[in-house]
This record gives C-alpha cells, structure tokens and sequence, in this order.
C-alpha cells in the first residue's frame, strides 16, 4: 500500500490505494491449470481479458485442479467484439452476464470452467454505485485476479474493482454499529448480499472467506470508505465514521435487494439453462456444495430445462425452510 506520509513523496487519494491493492493481488503468475483453462478462453475470445476469482482462485497446491470448477469473467472490449450472435449481445446488455461451461483437456486431467461475459463499459457500470443490486459489486469487491495479456484494458479493470470495493463498503456500512472493524463490516455485507441472491450460502461461508483472504478487508475498507466519502475514523483497528448512514435505510435497501434478487436468480437461472450445457445440474451441485441442501434434478427438467428451472428452485427454498426450523 503507498504511504503519502513521507516527505518528498505525493499524497496518494483513497481510489489510487485501492487500485494499488487490486495490482498486487494480481501480480503473482497464475498455477498452470488455471493457465490452461485461460488460454483455451482466449483463444475462443480473441482481444479479452480475464478476471479470475472464486474456488479455482485459491486451489491449492494439495488439491487436484480436475475437481475444481474454475471462474472466470471474460471482458471484451465490446458484445460485438465478443458476439457475432445478435442474440447473445442483447441477452448480455438485458440480463447480464451470460455465461457458458467449458471443459479443456490437460496433463491434470480434465479442467472445467465456469465462464461469464461482460463487455468492459457494462462492467464498469454494474460495479458502480449506479447499480442497486449487489450481483456484481458484491462479488467484485472480493480478490480478483486480472489476466489482460494485451494490457489494453489493465487500467481500467484496476479502477472498475476499486469501485466494487467503493460500492460494497458504502452500501455496508450502516449494517454495522459504529465503531466496526472491517471484519465486522464484511461479514455484515456478505451475509446480506447473499440473502440478496439465490445463493446457499451458510452463516460461516462469509467468515472462511475473510479469513482466507488474509489481511484483504483491514487494507481496502479504509480507503473505501474514504472515497465512499464516508470519512473514516480509525482507532484501535476499528472506525467510526464521520457521517453514519441511517440504519433503517441501509437495512431497508437490503430488504429490497433481496426482492430484486429473488427475481434475478431465477431469471438468470432461466436464460443460464440456455447458454450453460449442464447448467442446471451445475446449479444444483453448487447449492448441495454449500449448504447442504440436496435439490434433485429430473431427467424431465435435464431435457427441459426452461420450463423445469422454477420446480427446482421451488424445491430449493421449501427445503431451505424445513432445514433452518
């Protein structure tokens, strides 16, 4: 992190700090299964960048990479650029991202990707405080990794998740009582933003996260609440800030998030059917994988999977229910 405090030296404003801490994320060489995986994308989008993030992100060196499914964000620099299909770029601009299923062979065995579209200007508005729901910013304000081999589009992807960082801490800090720590405030975040989606998260998901990803939220939560504007008052590791947002309002919005939310999932679930080869089954995997729940899927919803997509998430929340009573 720069430190403008010394002499000689400019001050650096809580944006530059956080793109600062979204490059060093970014610096270390990519594993070679993840690598692989990347090439095979860019090759099918030429001129792309990648944002790497996710289970695949942080395999270790213990686990065998042929049981991962990695996750990725290809971002182009235009849906023509990335489309020929007219269809695929409105879907992209209506109900973004889309996102597809790859599967490449490799000296690990097969590899397997999980992949979402984006073209770079939508991105940048989906991350900025312009977007109400939390989708995107949520999940961007988290370590990503940035893979722009042509380095076109670096600067731009570095601003971009700085102001994920940005829209996350603004919009969470009036989840938690001042004075918070950051870890307080990141748990209070991702616990809403994931009751804002479709997502089956546990109540200890948000905590293993923040653990593993070190020192992540006490670096960036500072500057970000800075450039929320929200002015900061740290003191013993923990901050006040000058201009405390209303409470009910910050829950109330949530509130509405989650609405949204449950719209969105199942929209997206929908249109994902399509585009994603297995997707359904993927879907029901991902949620078995994180919170238990077992949401069988039938071979009639395999072969129609539009129409079955509704049934399976109606039996995904009615067994949700019975587990937490």
């Amino acid at each position: 992190m720069h430190d403008g405090t010394e002499t000689g030296r400019r001050e650096y404003s809580p944006l530059e700090q956080l793109r600062s801490h979204v490059r060093d994320v970014s610096a270390p060489a990519l594993a070679e299964p993840a690598k692989i995986l990347l090439d095979a994308l860019l090759e099918k989008y030429p001129g792309a960048a990648a944002l790497f993030y996710g289970s695949g992100a942080s395999v270790s060196s213990l686990e065998n990479p042929a049981d991962i499914v990695f996750d990725f964000y290809l971002i182009g620099e235009s849906y023509k650029s990335l489309y020929t299909s007219r269809a695929l770029q409105m879907a992209n601009r209506l109900l973004p991202p889309n996102v597809f299923y790859l599967e490449t062979p490799s000296p690990y065995g097969t590899l397997r990707a999980k992949y979402a579209v984006l073209s770079l200007r939508h991105f940048e508005r989906l991350v900025s405080k312009q977007t109400f729901h939390s989708y995107f910013w949520a999940r961007f304000a988290q370590p990503i990794r940035i893979y722009d081999p042509a380095g076109r589009m670096q600067a731009r992807l570095e601003t971009a998740l700085a102001q994920a960082i940005t829209s996350f801490c603004r919009a969470s800090a009036g989840l938690a009582s001042a004075p918070f720590t950051a870890r307080e405030l990141w748990l209070a975040g991702l616990g809403a933003s994931y009751k804002a989606e479709l997502r089956a998260e546990d109540t200890t998901r948000a905590a293993r996260l923040i653990d593993n990803y070190g020192d992540w939220a006490v670096q960036v939560t500072p500057p970000a609440l800075a450039a929320a504007g929200l002015s900061p008052q740290e003191e013993n590791l923990k901050s006040s800030l000058s201009r405390q947002p209303p409470r009910w309002r910050t829950k109330f919005a949530w509130r509405l998030r989650a609405l949204a939310g449950a719209a969105l999932s199942v929209l997206r679930l929908l249109k994902g059917a399509k585009t994603f080869n297995g997707g359904i089954d993927y879907i029901a995997w991902k949620i078995h994988r994180h919170s238990g729940v077992d949401v069988e899927i039938t071979e009639w919803e395999r072969r129609h999977p539009m129409l079955g997509a509704p049934g399976a998430a109606w039996r995904y929340y009615r067994r949700r229910k019975a587990i937490r009573r």
